[in-house]
């Protein structure tokens, strides 16, 4: 009987200290989850934090890269009334030089483009928004031609300007604005304007014209020659090569001087043509630590602001 007891106890004592062992055992393993689950939550929270720490750091970033960037825009609009007090000017793009030291990591570049060396692809239609501009299709028509453009294109963006419905080629009213164009850019909405010819044509063209001028002017002192060839019809390449190399060696202080051109002698462009810029595009660019912000505007020279855009 005592023996048996003594079993019966020696048993109870094994399954007590079984149990406190699986006990010990669960309790580790909950210890070890828990430190499992707080650590990845310790992980999550310093990722967390680091991520938008590094989102306000870039917010800022920008802020202060915008804000340099229209500070380069107010730069470029005090050089453009400089240039007013110009006679003619024979630069199609000047990058100004920043002597500012906005400190490490921060840069600032302005780039200003005379408008008045495009075409006008407006100008298609007169100011009613309804009239043709016969004199302005035959003049870009020549430009596409020089560019190997289909010729048929600038029947197709002068319906796309017009606000009648009557096409000049088959569906060319189609999806119409029946507007002036607000930008280049739109040209990509027009049919048979693939990426290719847009390419082709954006150096060239532009969208603005100075407020105070009735008719586009171009400078004749910075035109390329498929621009030239796009102030009139009987412009052709070798005119147009013969103003370049003219205005290499002096360049045009009054209008009438490009009579003196061989090929230019009785053609009516006067109305068309300037020796200065009236109108500018101003490209601001601001970086700071790797983060950019651009700022784009078209400027006139009674600071009239018709574009702006930025990002």
């Amino acid at each position: 009987m005592k023996q048996t007891g003594a079993r019966g106890r020696g048993q109870g004592a094994r399954e007590k200290s079984n149990n406190a062992s699986d006990q010990k055992g669960s309790a580790l393993i909950i210890t070890l989850l828990l430190i499992t689950v707080l650590t990845g939550l310790v992980v999550n929270f310093v990722y967390e934090v680091y991520i938008d720490s590094s989102s306000l750091s870039n917010w800022g970033n920008a802020q202060k890269a915008s804000l340099i960037a229209k500070s380069g825009q107010v730069i470029g609009t005090e050089f453009i009334r400089e240039i007013k007090k110009e006679t003619y000017t024979y630069i199609r793009e000047v990058e100004l030089p920043v002597t500012q030291d906005f400190g490490p990591g921060v840069s600032l570049s302005i780039v200003i483009e005379d408008e008045n060396s495009r075409f006008n692809i407006n100008s298609l239609i007169r100011d009613d928004g309804l009239t043709e501009n016969t004199e302005a299709i035959a003049s870009l028509k020549n430009m596409l031609e020089y560019l190997n453009i289909n010729t048929n294109l600038a029947l197709s963006i002068a319906d796309w300007i017009d606000i009648d419905s009557e096409p000049r080629l088959h569906n060319s009213e189609d999806l119409a604005k029946n507007d002036f164009l607000w930008s280049i850019d739109e040209l990509r909405l027009i049919e048979g304007v693939t990426k290719d010819v847009f390419d082709k044509m954006s150096p060239y063209i532009t969208a603005y014209k100075d407020s105070s001028t009735a008719i586009p002017q171009i400078n004749i002192n910075t035109a390329e020659i498929p621009v030239l060839m796009g102030i009139h019809s009987g412009i052709s390449e070798i005119t147009a090569k013969n103003i370049i190399e003219h205005r290499k060696v002096a360049p045009f202080e009054q209008e009438g001087s490009i009579g003196d051109v061989p090929g230019m002698q009785g053609l009516a462009i006067y109305d068309r043509i300037d020796v200065k810029p009236t109108i500018f595009k101003v490209t601001s660019t601001a970086t700071v630590n790797e983060i950019t912000r651009i700022i784009e505007s078209v400027i006139d020279s009674n600071s009239k602001i018709q574009f702006w855009r930025e990002g």
